[in-house]
């Protein structure tokens, strides 16, 4: 049949049986016409490579792998400049042949003689009769690409004769973030795709074709990947002064210590100056959290101020409540007695302090470039110098590292690691170092050390300064409590003042102080101030009469409000003092009514008084005492 061919003779063609070439066909859903009990398939809408062996079969000897871009009509397109005006000048030799009217040789020495297409002379050259016929023959067939030439032709890249099974598997099994060699994917495509012919070469040459892009989009991991393809913010130092911005993030050092007991390796929590690179606080700290965060940002604000904005990165300490503030829903009790849900919004550290914060792209090191540069610096001359130095990685481990953390039946366990204690110090003295004797040639600095630019860099204006005491009041942590007996209970332990006894069973919204346990601060739902609570005030001391004493006065003070309030002090009529004084007022039964007075009373329709006729007396049973003197005619 015309454009088809049979299942037997392309599975002939394939070298492969009928069988597999079914399958194939089914997997990458070849187009297919069923002819009676024959099943056949249209030749053209074949797989290039498929089509390619057809005609190279047909064609014999004379068929080359060349010819699969002349089967696409595609080579004029593949080709590099150079051969696409070549095949242009062919081109138009072809069509000066075919206008001249001439025999071939007859153009061909007319050609050569320069008494025709000079101009053509000069680029082609001298042309032989084969080579014309067989320019004319490709012009027919193929057009412009029947005539480029092959060298410097762009063929598509590797992989360019794999079915796209193959290549799909390919990229399937080697795309992936345990990064499997080339080997492995192709011994794998091969499992999977059992009639292919491809060979490891031709699979690594089109592995190796894909762009770098993807390749490493699935192969390296996403933060990496972001990191190396995806545009940045270039933040420019110079449009920045000292105090305009702080940056701050969680460090932990290549280092160990000992830390009641166990090895662990130290951490540290820094807000340095954006500007000029100087640390202004930080916190040494076992496991980093929104606590540390805190220390780091009291000690900055209480030595230089407070900062205008502050650059964080998504990590989840830094999007806690605690700093950011949050919005929750409490029950309000209404005047009329019922309850209302109500949201309650309390503000963050950073909004009440007045600095505006900025959050850039989780694990984006180009976003605080100069940041993870100090912490560089600060393991070089800090964690190295430590004497129990852990390394980054497995190339950078020293031999006696091992000697920290395993051992044989302890006898091979270190017994001079440092302690805590000793970190914390060495931290404090390293810090401080690198902020005045480190010079530094980055951008803007000048070969000047970090505090010296800091200090020529602050503000004509100067900084915003706070006191430590409006500062305190800044640092707390709000919550929504519910008011019991003994006060608010936070932590375990419970806050009372005299003003709390009206709130009892209701709930309220505290202030908690991060600086000072001792008190809280008390406000309504609304944020109306009630008082601040003293903790532990009814718990029990060493003279328990004091304890005693507390309480009963509390208790006093509970009494006394109740009496000051005033609700039970109305005056009533004593006679309505309860519901039986009440009805006895009303209906005043007190007196019992002779029958005339009661038949004289009126009586509902139905309910009319009426003698009833006298009732014969019963006779008397007989009681027996004996059963032998029963009289016969008592039982008739």
């Amino acid at each position: 049949m015309n454009g088809l061919i049979k299942t037997r003779e392309l599975a002939e063609v394939l070298s492969t049986t009928k069988k597999q070439l079914l399958e194939r066909a089914r997997a990458e859903k070849w187009p297919s016409v069923s002819v009676g009990n024959a099943l056949f398939f249209p030749e053209n809408r074949l797989p290039l490579d498929v089509r390619f062996k057809l005609a190279s079969r047909r064609g014999g000897e004379g068929a080359s792998a060349d010819s699969t871009e002349e089967l696409s009509g595609s080579a004029f397109m593949k080709a590099g400049e150079k051969a696409r005006q070549t095949a242009v000048w062919r081109s138009a030799l072809v069509s000066e042949f075919q206008g001249s009217g001439l025999k071939v040789q007859d153009f061909v020495q007319a050609y050569n003689a320069g008494a025709c297409c000079t101009t053509l002379h000069e680029k082609l050259g001298d042309v032989s009769v084969t080579t014309l016929y067989r320019w004319i023959a490709d012009f027919k067939k193929h057009g412009s690409s029947g005539v480029t030439p092959k060298y410097g032709m762009n063929r598509g890249g590797a992989g360019e004769s794999l079915t796209d099974t193959e290549r799909d598997n390919l990229a399937f099994f080697w795309l992936k973030s345990t990064q499997p060699s080339a080997m492995h994917a192709f011994r794998l495509m091969k499992e999977n795709v059992p009639y292919s012919t491809c060979t490891y070469q031709t699979a690594l040459r089109y592995l190796n074709s894909i762009p770098a892009v993807i390749r490493d989009f699935y192969r390296i991991g996403k933060s990496r990947w972001e990191n190396a393809y995806l545009p940045f913010v270039e933040q420019d130092i110079d449009m920045y002064r000292a105090m305009d911005c702080i940056v701050s993030d969680h460090h932990c050092l290549d280092c160990v210590c000992m830390y009641q007991g166990k090895l662990i390796r130290p951490w540290i929590t820094t807000f340095q100056d954006y500007r000029s690179g100087k640390v202004l606080g930080w916190c040494p700290t076992v496991k980093p959290s929104s606590y540390s965060i805190i220390v780091a940002f009291y000690m900055a604000v209480m030595q230089y101020g407070v900062p205008k904005t502050a650059l964080f990165d998504n990590g989840q300490d830094y999007h806690s409540k605690l700093l950011n503030g949050y919005r929750t829903t409490a029950q309000q009790l209404l005047p009329d007695g019922m309850t209302e849900e109500v949201e309650v919004e309390f503000q963050g550290i950073f909004n009440l302090i007045g600095t505006e914060v900025h959050f850039t792209r989780v694990y984006n090191g180009k976003s605080k470039g100069r940041q993870e540069r100090y912490f560089r610096i600060l393991g070089e001359y800090l964690a190295k110098d430590f004497g129990t130095y852990a390394g980054s990685d497995s190339r950078t481990r020293p031999e006696e590292a091992q000697l920290m953390w395993r051992g044989i039946n302890g006898m091979e366990k270190r017994d001079d690691i440092p302690d805590w204690s000793d970190f914390v110090v060495a931290c404090n003295n390293m810090v401080q170092w690198i902020n005045d004797k480190f010079e530094c040639s980055g951008k803007g600095m000048e070969g000047k050390t970090r505090s010296e630019v800091f200090q020529k860099q602050l503000p004509p204006e100067g900084v915003r300064r706070i006191s430590k005491e409006e500062l305190a009041k800044a640092l707390y942590f709000p919550e929504v409590r519910k008011c019991g007996r003994n006060g608010v209970k936070v932590n375990g332990v419970n806050y009372w003042s005299e003003e709390l006894i009206q709130f009892s069973g209701q709930q309220v919204r505290i202030h908690a102080s991060l600086v000072n346990d001792t008190t809280i601060q008390v406000y309504t739902l609304k944020g109306e101030f009630i008082c601040e609570a003293l903790g532990n005030f009814f718990k029990e001391s060493e003279r328990l009469e004091d304890t005693i004493k507390r309480v009963t006065d509390a208790r006093n003070k509970g009494l006394q409000l109740i009496a000051e309030k005033g609700l039970n002090e109305t005056s009533i009529d004593p006679e309505k003092k309860s519901f039986i004084d009440v009805t006895a007022r009303a209906y005043d039964n007190t007196k019992i009514l002779s029958v005339d007075e009661q038949l004289a009373l009126p009586q509902a329709v139905g309910a009319e008084w009426v003698e009833e006729p006298e009732k014969p007396a019963r006779k008397a049973k007989h009681k027996y005492t004996d059963e032998l003197d029963a009289d016969p005619a008592d039982y008739l």
